[in-house]
């Protein structure tokens, strides 16, 4: 039984070490940020002049941890003359910065013209874009941008992967050396959730990444309305005369409607109904001829009522 017993401990001792790895280096990763931003000594490889922690995995030189990361994200309304015109430009330029359409989107609703692009901008080129779509415009009408600083979220998740990575490595060397069934499985289990929590922060490391790398912003193309057309309000003399040959010819057919049930249904069955009347109305006339009633006599002349 003592014999059995050892592994499983010994186990269960390397998984407590690892935890401790993990969670030591995620207060670590937690806590780069303020480091940074507080100006604390570094030495050349930017670990602060402190010895790496064991299993942990510095970024490499260069890496995009390293630089300040911002993403951009913005909205831009313009008054244009020549809606496909406008929106040609607008691709060159955003083509000519090292960008591209993202999306797209053109409308031709109530005599009113207008096309919504969505641009992926190098954030390098983001004034330059602005400043070269505004110019096409001949008006701008809305503009609003945004922009949010992702390097404290980038360097973050680059500590955490690293560590994860670490306890990953740890974890398959525990799972060369399990020699039990019990032992291969607790193994398995942990493993897969740390890889499953690898995949997940490189995911949203790639994610923060690319939104950094390439700004996102969204054009609005409107031609102006033209007085005359805000004037009249949509009316147009044909629409009229055709609406009211509609409304005449509506009349005609609800009259022939009425003429239909009147002599399909209403004839056929009015017309027996007044035969009768007339014929009971002759017969009672006929009958009262035939019988006369007696004429009662009244009060002579001029004698006091009884």
């Amino acid at each position: 039984m003592k014999a059995h017993r050892r592994p499983t401990f010994f186990l269960l001792a390397l998984l407590a070490v690892i935890a401790i790895i993990a969670c030591g280096g995620s207060a670590a990763a937690t806590s780069a940020p303020a480091t940074a931003a507080a100006g604390g000594p570094t030495s050349e490889n930017g670990d602060g002049g402190q010895p790496a922690e064991p299993g942990s995995t510095p970024a490499p030189a260069g890496s995009p941890s390293d630089q300040q990361l911002i993403v951009y994200e913005g909205t831009l309304s313009l008054e244009v003359g020549d809606l496909n015109q406008a929106v040609d430009q607008a691709d060159q330029l955003v083509a000519g910065l090292g960008g591209h359409i993202a999306s797209s989107q053109l409308s031709n609703k109530d005599n009113a013209s207008s096309s919504s692009v969505t641009y992926r901008i190098p954030a390098e080129r983001w004034e330059d874009a602005l400043t070269g779509l505004r110019a096409i415009g001949t008006r701008v009408v809305d503009e609003n941008t945004t922009s949010e600083d992702v390097t404290g979220q980038v360097v973050d998740l680059d500590a955490r992967i690293a560590n994860l990575k670490a306890s990953e490595s740890a974890l398959q060397a525990i799972m060369a050396r399990a020699s039990s069934i019990p032992d291969v499985l607790t193994v398995q289990d942990e493993l897969t959730s740390v890889q499953g929590d690898i995949e997940s922060m490189t995911a949203q490391r790639e994610s923060l990444a690319n939104r950094a790398a390439l700004s996102t912003l969204t054009v609005d193309f409107n031609v102006p309305v033209a007085e005359t057309t805000v004037a009249t309000g949509g009316w147009d003399l044909g629409h009229e005369v055709d609406n009211a040959a509609a409304a005449l010819l509506r009349l005609g057919q609800g009259l022939t409607t009425i003429a239909v049930w009147l002599v399909i249904v209403v004839l056929p069955v009015v017309v027996p109904l007044l035969i009768l009347l007339l014929i009971g109305r002759w017969l009672r006339r006929r009958w009262l001829r035939a019988h006369p009633q007696p004429v009662t006599p009244g009060p002579p002349h001029g004698a006091p009522p009884l």
